[in-house]
C-alpha cells in the first residue's frame, strides 16, 4: 500500500520537476459535463467529490491525472485528456503513486566512497535544506555521510548513512524538515513543557549536566544545566535551549562532564560488574553480570530505581549504589516493588507516548544486541523504550496483555503505539513487538538483525496484528 502523508507531495513534485502546470482558464463546460468529468475523476482518486462546478480541486484533479497518464499537465480538459478518462486504460492515482515510489525503493543507494554526478545532486539538495556545509564535489564522504544521517533523523527515517530510495525520495519529491527548522522547533526555555524539554533533560543527563527527574518540565535545574553547559562549550549562558545549543548537541562535539562517581552505559569494568551482580540478584536483570553496562543493564537499573522511588535515570551515582548495595533495596518481586510500578502505570501522562516514539526514534540505526525472548522476539528494545519513557514494564505478558487492539488500516498506527505481530510457525506461535513511528510504519530489531530498523507494517508478514495505543 502506499502511504497517504506524501501522496498530494509525490504529485506535486512529480509537476515541479516536469516543469509543467496549467494556469490557464478553465474551459466552458456545461454543469452536466463538468459532473461526469468529477465522477470519473473521483473513481479514479484523483477528486473527493464532485461538485459541478470547475474551481481550482476540479483543476488541481485534473493536472495530477494528467501527469499520471502522461499528458500534458494543462489542468484543461482537452481533448486528448477526455478520451482518456473515458478509456479502460487510465492510470489511477493510487497505481500511479505506488509505481511512483517503486521507482524510487528501486534506486541504487548513494554510499560513502561513490563518486559519481547523483551524488553531487544529493550534496545540493542536503544544502539546500541546511544539511550540508561542504563543497557539492560529487564525492560520497564523511562529511556527506554526516549529512545524510543527520537529515535521516530528522526527517524520520532508518539512520544509516546510506541515501536509499527512500531517503532520496523524502528529499527530493517530497518537501523535507529543514536543519534550521527542526532546531527552531526544537528550542524551548525556563517555564516551557512538552517533549523538547523531556530530550533536552534527557541529553543533557546523558552528557552529566542534568542529575534530575526527566518531567518534559523546564523548572530551575533544567535552566541551571543548560546554562552550565553552554558556559563549558562557549557559548552564551542564558539557560534558553535555543537553536545554538541544539546544534552543538547534535554535532557530537560538545563538552561533557563525566563524574567519577557514576556509572553509566557504554562503561566497562570491576564496579560494573558489581552493580549487575546485585541486579540480577534482585531479580531486574535477566543474565549474570558480565562488566559491559549495555541497554539491558540501563534497563534494569531503571527498573530497580523505580521501585525503589529514586529517579529513573539509568545511571548509578552514590544514591543508587548505596540502596542498592543495602538490605533496604527491593526486590523486583517484592509487593512493595510490584505496587509502585503499578502506581506508575495507572499515573502514566498523556506524552508518553510522545516520549516512546522519540527515544525509539533515535535508536534507528544503532546497535542492539540483547537477548531477547524467542516467543517475543523485539521485546528487549520495546521495553527499553517503555522503561526509558517512565512505564515500568517487566515481562513480554504485560504488553501482550495490553496490546488488545487489532490493526485493519496500517496508517492509524501512531507514533509511540505499541504493535505485536501473531505469527504461527509449524508447532508454535510467536509475537513480534515493534514500536510504530507513524504512516504505516514500524520500529523495531531482532536477535539476528542485531541493529535497530525501520520498516513498513505491511512488509511484516504475520497473521495477526494488535496495538496498545491508549496514552493515558
Amino acid at each position: 500500500m502506499f502511504h497517504r502523508r506524501i501522496a498530494a507531495a509525490v504529485i506535486a513534485a512529480a509537476l515541479f520537476l516536469t516543469g509543467v502546470g496549467g494556469a490557464e482558464a478553465a474551459l466552458s463546460m456545461a454543469s452536466g459535463d463538468i459532473r461526469d468529468l468529477e465522477d470519473r475523476l473521483a473513481s479514479l482518486g484523483y477528486l473527493e467529490a464532485a461538485d459541478e462546478t470547475f474551481d481550482e480541486a476540479t483543476r488541481a484533479a485534473l493536472e495530477s491525472f494528467q501527469q499520471a497518464n502522461g499528458l500534458s499537465a494543462t489542468g484543461q480538459p482537452d481533448e486528448p485528456t477526455l478520451a482518456m478518462l473515458r478509456s479502460g486504460g487510465a492510470i489511477a492515482r493510487q497505481d500511479y503513486l505506488r509505481a511512483f515510489v517503486q521507482g524510487y525503493r528501486d534506486m541504487a543507494p548513494l554510499q560513502q566512497g561513490d563518486i559519481k554526478n547523483q551524488v553531487q545532486t544529493l550534496q545540493l539538495k542536503l544544502q539546500e535544506y541546511g544539511y550540508f556545509a561542504g563543497s557539492p564535489d560529487g564525492v560520497f564522504g564523511d562529511s556527506t555521510r554526516a549529512a545524510v544521517e543527520r537529515f535521516q533523523m530528522v526527517n524520520g527515517l532508518s539512520v544509516t548513512g546510506v541515501a536509499d530510495g527512500m531517503t532520496l525520495m523524502r528529499l527530493l519529491a517530497d518537501v523535507p524538515i529543514t536543519w534550521q527548522g527542526f532546531l527552531s522547533e526544537m528550542s524551548c526555555a525556563a517555564g516551557d513543557a512538552g517533549l523538547n524539554v523531556y530530550n533536552l533533560q534527557r541529553r543533557l543527563g546523558e552528557m552529566g549536566y542534568f542529575d534530575g527527574d526527566c518531567t518534559g518540565s523546564y523548572g530551575d535545574l533544567t535552566q541551571r544545566a543548560v546554562a552550565q553547559f553552554q558556559g563549558d562549550n562557549g557559548l552564551e549562558q542564558t539557560g534558553v535551549a535555543d537553536a545554538a545549543l541544539w546544534e552543538l548537541i547534535y554535532s557530537g562535539s560538545a563538552n561533557t562532564r563525566r563524574r567519577a562517581d557514576v556509572v553509566q552505559l557504554g562503561d566497562t569494568g570491576d564496579r560494573v560488574e558489581l552493580i549487575q551482580g546485585r541486579l540480577y540478584a534482585l531479580g531486574y536483570l535477566a543474565r549474570e553480570a558480565d562488566g559491559v553496562f549495555d541497554r539491558a543493564t540501563e534497563t534494569a537499573v531503571r527498573l530497580f530505581q523505580m521501585a525503589n522511588e529514586l529517579t529513573a535515570t539509568g545511571r548509578v551515582g552514590s544514591d543508587t549504589l548505596g540502596l542498592l548495595q543495602s538490605e533496604q533495596a527491593r526486590a523486583m518481586g517484592d509487593a512493595a516493588a510490584q505496587e509502585r510500578f503499578t502506581a506508575l502505570l495507572a499515573g502514566r501522562d498523556a506524552g508518553v507516548q510522545g516520549r516512546m516514539a522519540d527515544i525509539a526514534l533515535e535508536l534507528v540505526g544503532t546497535e542492539f544486541n540483547v537477548p531477547d525472548d524467542p516467543l517475543y522476539p523485539g521485546f528487549a528494545l520495546v521495553q527499553y523504550v517503555c522503561v526509558a519513557a517512565g512505564l515500568p514494564i517487566t515481562a513480554p505478558e504485560a504488553l501482550i496483555r495490553l496490546a488488545d487492539d487489532p490493526v485493519e488500516d496500517p496508517e492509524e498506527v501512531a507514533m509511540g503505539n505499541i504493535l505485536a505481530f501473531q505469527t504461527a510457525g509449524s508447532d508454535s506461535v510467536s509475537m513480534l513487538l515493534t514500536v510504530g513511528a507513524g504512516e504505516g510504519r514500524i520500529i523495531y530489531t531482532t536477535p539476528e538483525i542485531g541493529w535497530v530498523v525501520m520498516s513498513y507494517i505491511d512488509q511484516i508478514d504475520s497473521a495477526s496484528v494488535y496495538r496498545w495505543a491508549e496514552a493515558a
